[in-house]
């Protein structure tokens, strides 16, 4: 399923690069020349762009290979299946798919076919109106776009800016990994320790009653079955949305307990696996003496949205501290499933040194080891029996050690050598042990963890807002208090700061390769200023199809930028090879615009449509890709638009900056000319 995902994000830039190569040499075949021969030379003309182009994606995806945790290992498939599509394209765009379309078909064979004859006749219409088009609303657009660059650029600019906008004032949510909703809905149950099988049974029968509740309503509500099987264990918890048969078990435990419901696939109903998880825990609501209990409809976690480790000095303040956090996101809207790794663990008694024990001489060690060797048994000698070791403990008799009274009334002996009641040297309560204890730099940690409703909040949002006032206050109230964030935020922390560092690098990889072609050190910054203007589709895209932004809307965002910057690189290359014809700037750029429209628009629609059936997808495995199909399909369509206009605006702002910083700065009676990469200088 992996690998599936990086090769729908290879299609948009290796069918733009066959585009450009068989556009290209359709229009060297157009001047009716051999067809052979065109084929290599309109190769040739675009060969050095297109192999640069695919050079530069290579360099923007390569970062993606190092993200390290657990995102790096289950989306490591992608980038590696785009590197290896990408340079394995350039063998068949470049030697293979020439010599395809140098067997020109005879078109005289054709004419007697009706079918064939109509379909040329709608071709020849839709060229003709594609030309109209070129030749006027577009020619005066890329004229306005260039005399006035200004405009366009501060337009483009602004467009940018709103659609940051969007992100930034919520209107379009950030979820750093998605929340795909699979067959199974599962309902996890934990009681307090020491609870019976009976008694979890009872509960995990309550737990069915409110699912067949939540299921008749909904069936109802829709008139369509929903559930194909119920999946009921008591003692374990299989794996949350894995088959109950296939799933791995941990140690069984009288107190835990999982139900599961299988629903029928999500192509065959209205109701979605999210709304039953929401009925169910509404009709459940909370369940008397339970420790924990959570409902999930996922397929895949990386963690949970909102953990919070929590650690203090003392067990009582560390208690106090959990309980802080847990009450502080009771507060917030849309968190639900609110639990600690705190287990309660087993009633045990403990002890506690009076203020006037010390006076006789007794430490709590004195006192433990006592109580111990008088319950518990102090090892006496070995007697060998044969081969085997057997150990002798002394204790006391059981009629007197199997009741309370029995503890308090049991004389412990002080450092002077008199005895004394133990009720009178320490006081004797019943706690709990705890069955873990985790521990981070030698501190013990509690970790809180929470779910979110992305309806109604994010993980970040909660994230934020904890980290800004909640836990703040929780440390003026409790000294000594520190918190760190764990599940989905320490995941994101890791593939942030990889991404980070990488696309810095990434970026100065594609500038170093686009200045080759171009012999430039400024024009390969126009192309690469046009990246972010790419973006404004692809956060369109998500806000109209109301899809939160995440990894994966980034990973498609990356290979939207590598279709955005080949167009970019091939429309300024033809423009360097109009001007050392002899054209002006101005009008090489808009005959670049006229002449790379056409394997532009190409390229956007064939992506799209491409893409298209993958956005309104249903099924389960479809809901990975679709934020990366909305980055990229969605994207590149409004995307050319943006390229159209910006790449020549941007170029004519580079330009007349160089003029400007020659005559003004530098004190030249005119510009320099810069002799581009189809230029060479004529002697005198």
């Amino acid at each position: 399923l992996l690998s599936l995902f990086g090769f729908i994000l290879s299609i948009g830039i290796v069918v733009d690069d066959a585009i450009v190569v068989g556009e290209n040499v359709f229009a060297e075949q157009e001047n009716k020349g051999d067809p052979l021969e065109a084929s290599i030379r309109g190769t040739q003309r675009v060969g050095i762009p297109v192999i640069f182009a695919v050079l530069t994606t290579v360099a923007a995806f390569s970062p993606l290979l190092f993200i390290g945790g657990t995102i790096g290992k289950f989306l490591g498939d992608i980038p590696t299946i785009v590197i290896i599509v990408l340079l394995l394209s350039l063998v068949e765009v470049l030697l293979i798919l020439p010599y395809h379309l140098s067997e020109r078909p005879d078109r005289e064979e054709g004419k007697s076919n009706p079918a064939i004859r109509t379909l040329n006749r709608v071709r020849q219409r839709v060229a003709a109106q594609l030309q109209t088009f070129v030749r006027g609303p577009l020619t005066t657009a890329l004229r306005f776009a260039t005399r006035h660059y200004g405009v366009t650029i501060a337009a483009g600019v602004s467009l940018l800016f709103v659609s940051f906008g969007f992100v930034g004032n919520g209107y379009i949510g950030f979820s750093f990994f998605p929340s795909v909703q699979g067959k199974l809905v599962t309902a996890q149950l934990e009681m307090p320790v020491g609870t019976t099988p009976e008694a979890t049974e009872r509960m995990t029968a309550r737990l069915q009653e409110t699912g067949y509740a939540a299921i008749e309503d909904l069936e109802e509500k829709a008139g369509q079955t929903l559930v194909e099987n119920v999946y009921v264990t008591v003692g374990q918890q299989p794996r949350a949305n894995s088959s109950p048969n296939e799933a791995g078990f941990t140690a069984t435990k009288a107190n835990v307990a999982e139900v599961s419901f299988e629903m029928v696939d999500p192509e065959e109903r209205d109701i979605t696996s999210a709304q039953f998880e929401d009925r169910w825990r509404e009709e459940t609501g909370r369940v008397p003496g339970a420790r924990s209990l959570s409902f999930t409809a996922n397929v895949v976690s990386v963690g949970k949205p909102v953990s919070v480790e929590a650690s203090a000095p003392t067990a009582e303040k560390l208690d106090r501290t959990v309980a802080a956090v847990q009450d502080s996101l009771d507060r917030f809207g849309g968190v639900f499933d609110i639990r600690s790794d705190q287990e309660q663990g087993k009633r045990e008694l403990e002890l506690e040194l009076k203020p006037g024990a010390r006076t006789l001489g007794l430490s709590l060690n004195d006192l433990a080891g006592q109580v111990r060797a008088a319950f518990f048994g102090l090892e006496s000698y070995r007697l060998q029996r044969g081969q085997n070791e057997v150990r002798v403990y002394a204790r006391l008799p059981d009629d007197q050690r199997n009741a309370i009274e029995d503890l308090n009334e049991y004389r412990i002996r002080t450092g002077s050598g008199a005895q004394v009641p133990l009720e009178e040297v320490a006081n004797v309560s019943f706690g709990y042990s705890p069955s873990q204890i985790n521990r981070q730099d030698g501190r013990q940690v509690v970790t809180v963890t929470a779910d979110v409703d992305p309806s109604v909040t994010t993980g970040n949002a909660i994230t934020s807002t904890l980290k800004a006032s909640v836990l703040p206050n929780i440390q003026r109230e409790i000294s000594g208090a520190t918190f760190s964030f764990g599940g989905q935020q320490r995941q994101q922390r890791k593939a942030q700061s990889a991404l980070i560092i990488g696309f810095l690098l990434a970026l100065f990889a594609i500038y170093a390769l686009l200045a080759i072609p171009f012999r430039s050190y400024l024009q390969p910054l126009v192309i690469m200023s046009t990246i972010p203007f790419g973006w404004i589709g692809a956060l369109l895209g998500h806000l109209l199809l109301d899809i939160q932004l995440g990894l994966l809307s980034i990973y498609g965002i990356v290979g939207l930028s590598g279709v955005i910057v080949n167009d970019a690189l091939v429309m300024l290359d033809f423009a360097n090879e109009e001007r050392a014809e002899g054209r002006d700037w101005t009008d090489a750029l808009v005959r670049a615009g006229q002449m790379r429209f056409r394997p532009i628009l190409l390229t956007s629609l064939t992506t799209f449509l491409g893409l298209f059936p993958i956005i309104i997808e249903q099924s389960v495995q479809a809901q990975f890709l679709i934020p990366m199909a909305v980055s990229l399909g969605v994207g590149i369509l409004f995307g050319t638009g943006v390229l159209m206009f910006m790449v020549p605006s941007l170029a004519m702002l580079q330009n007349d900056a160089v003029a400007w910083v020659q005559t003004t700065l530098l004190g030249y009676d005119e510009p320099q000319k810069h002799l581009g990469p189809y230029e060479t200088e004529t002697p005198s």
